[in-house]
């Protein structure tokens, strides 16, 4: 179960992070120049920021 608890840590990080790529690639280029493009770019960069710092969870050492 230990093991199973850590590769869920590295789905859950690397879909935050490619979802916040997504924003910023594929969604706020739709957008035109503005609050908003720079709303969903900021909302992006921060998933992609998020899942980064998720993904060292999976690499933790537990004392179990």
């Amino acid at each position: 179960m230990f093991k199973q608890k850590r590769q869920w840590w590295w789905v859950i990080g690397t879909c935050i992070a490619l979802s916040g790529v997504a924003l910023v690639r594929l969604l706020a280029p739709e957008y035109p120049p503005g609050a908003l493009r720079l709303a969903i770019k900021i909302g992006g960069y921060t998933l992609v920021i998020i899942g980064l710092f998720s993904l060292p969870l999976a690499m933790r050492k537990d004392d179990e």
